[in-house]
């Protein structure tokens, strides 16, 4: 009979697929994310199959991997549902927020120390929010959106506002002294705001620049990487970036900043804003978003 695999590294994987990255996986299990890859790579290693595509922007799964996390993810659920018997009570109540990977990895995972002293009796799952998912349709208890709070069937609190504006690595902020230096620059892309550079370069006055050029990436998380990493020049969110610009990774060459059109929003429906699960956490989202 072969040895059982690893639970850390089971459940690190879990998390990683759930969360949509391994750095948000890495602060949910409170490790590192170079131990969340090595987990993964010896998971993969004692199953003799990929579960993550690697690739320059980062990692997406497998849709072996997306099946097995599933799975994993229903196991992980008996085991503390047989805990919590055991015992003979419920040790930790349950909270799925579906969520934007980038707002989940680059906002909420560092703040999840915070929540956890908050609330002990709480247990937080975050999940990746589908593209083309209608809000309110899945089977979380609530959901944080980016958006114009245009949701009339569901209670929707706004969240948080952001300051749009170019970033970049220092390496390259030091050929970037007028906003005319952003020409043959290669502008990092992220489609689906209502604010992109065309709109950026508008509003500082620039016409000389094809808004265009450059490379795209389905979420912010992969484009925040490649511009730390030098290969372009990012519009950045505030919102997204507060770890990177504190640490230096990332700098802001220009003083030209933009006001975004949308806000973060969470909504749930009716019935479950009423849940004190749902209300907690509501309120300590507003509390640390002010």
């Amino acid at each position: 009979m072969p040895a059982p695999l690893p639970l850390t590294s089971l459940r690190a994987f879990e998390a990683a697929v759930r969360l949509g990255s391994f750095a948000a996986a890495a602060a949910e299990l409170n490790v590192t994310p170079s131990a969340v890859s090595q987990h993964i790579r010896a998971l993969e290693l004692r199953l003799s199959k990929s579960l993550f595509d690697r690739h320059a922007n980062g990692v997406t799964p497998t849709a072996a991997g997306k099946r097995y996390a599933e799975e994993l993810g229903r196991g992980f659920a008996l085991i503390n549902e047989a805990t919590a018997h055991i015992v003979g009570r419920s040790t930790r109540e349950l909270l799925v927020v579906h969520v934007a990977t980038s707002f989940a990895s680059q906002w909420i995972a560092p703040r999840l120390d915070l929540f956890r002293a908050s609330y002990p009796g709480i247990e937080l799952r975050l999940t990746a929010l589908g593209h083309g998912v209608e809000a309110g349709r899945g089977k979380a208890d609530a959901e944080i959106r980016y958006g114009w709070g245009d949701w009339p069937r569901l209670e929707a609190t706004a969240l948080m506002r952001e300051e749009i504006f170019p970033v970049c690595a220092p390496s390259l902020a030091a050929s970037l002294r007028t906003l005319a230096d952003l020409k043959g620059s290669d502008l990092l892309h992220v489609p689906g705001y209502a604010e992109d550079w065309d709109v950026w370069l508008a509003s500082a006055g620039i016409d000389s620049i094809d808004p265009s050029d450059g490379t795209s990436f389905d979420q912010s998380i992969m484009a925040i990487r490649a511009a730390v990493e030098g290969k372009g020049i990012m519009l950045g969110r505030s919102v997204l970036i507060e770890r990177e610009l504190a640490s230096g990774l990332l700098v802001a060459p220009f003083s030209h900043k933009l006001q975004s059109s949308g806000a973060y929003w969470f909504l749930a429906t009716p019935q479950n804003a009423l849940v004190p699960k749902v209300r907690a956490f509501r309120g300590w989202l507003v509390a640390m978003s002010r």
